[in-house]
């Protein structure tokens, strides 16, 4: 990853129907943009107005259990998207990487796919597990009784996306007018009511048998406020995984540009010494030039340096 760009720093929790982009600095961490799916350009291109420079590197943050085909294939559109270099990592990982600090902690993420319990235990998991309640259950149920409400005869693209739409509404509202209409929020919750409460079991049986010292609620379906109300004492953190990404993001930098550097010191020792060997033919010219290469040498060991040595052996060895 290119060390001297401030978009290393950047990490993708790509969701199945919401992705999220994140940067982390010394001063935290922030989302920067959201796009329905995997809308990677749409991403990049907010990155790009957030820094006022180009974006090139990014880590995306997946499922653990996907496949690789999968994961290239979110690479390859993550490439053609304009990220130039793309890391993939898995989601267990990027939620310790987020994680201030190595108390025992479970995270439930509770997405659109699925929920996810995952308990973390001084960085290293130890135990997980899925269920398929999830967003995507939900805005089926809740379009399902939209259909009803109209008397529709089936559920169609167009009425699951008001389904999601009015889902977010009542997340922040008590109620909705839709279609004359008025959608209570309590109307939606009773229709989840029963897949939340069997996800609160599972919930329950973690915290009564590891007794986390701190229990973290993410993901889409965090937002509502019946599974805050069954999540009892966690607390919301919308960009947990993103945060994740973007610090693994920050650590892959830091160490491309020790190597970097390394390198570079290697290289500059190598060319010291083929230059001595040659020293003696030097005119008194290429000798100053010599001399002056070697103090801006000194504690710097750029890239610059070693082509002008490099420059300045072949011109000494077609004279």
């Amino acid at each position: 990853m290119t060390a001297t760009n401030l978009c290393v720093c950047t990490g993708i929790d790509a969701g199945s129907s919401c992705s999220k982009l994140g940067y982390s600095d010394n001063l935290g961490t922030r989302i920067l943009a959201r796009s329905e799916g995997s809308d990677f350009v749409t991403l990049r291109e907010e990155a790009e107005i957030f820094f006022d420079e180009p974006v090139f590197s990014c880590v995306i943050a997946v499922k653990d259990d996907i496949s690789r085909r999968q994961r290239e294939t979110l690479r390859l559109k993550a490439i053609n998207a304009g990220f130039r270099d793309v890391n993939i990592t898995g989601q267990f990982e990027a939620m310790t990487l987020g994680l201030d600090d190595e108390t025992r902690t479970l995270v439930c993420d509770f997405g659109a796919s699925r929920c996810d319990f995952v308990m973390i235990d001084e960085g290293d998991v130890i135990e997980s597990e899925s269920l398929d309640v999830c967003g995507d259950m939900f805005t089926k149920i809740f379009a399902e009784y939209l259909c009803e409400l109209r008397m529709l005869k089936k559920v169609d693209d167009t009425v699951m996306n008001e389904a999601r739409r009015i889902m977010h509404i009542l997340s922040e509202n008590e109620s909705r007018l839709w279609h004359d209409v008025n959608i209570l929020r309590e109307d939606f919750e009773r229709l989840i009511y029963f897949p939340v409460k069997r996800a609160s079991h599972t919930f329950h049986r973690f915290v009564n048998v590891y007794k986390p010292e701190r229990v973290i609620l993410t993901g889409g379906c965090a937002k509502i406020p019946l599974v805050r109300e069954f999540f009892t004492g966690a607390e919301v953190i919308d960009d947990l995984i993103a945060k994740g990404a973007s610090l693994k993001g920050l650590s892959l930098s830091k160490q491309e540009a020790k190597k970097s550097i390394a390198d570079n010191v290697s290289r500059i020792r190598a060319l010291r010494a083929e230059i001595l060997r040659i020293e003696e033919g030097l005119t008194r010219q290429q000798k100053d030039r010599l001399y002056v290469l070697f103090r801006q040498a000194e504690g710097i060991n750029d890239s610059g340096i070693i082509t002008m040595m490099e420059n300045l052996i072949r011109e000494i060895k077609n004279a």
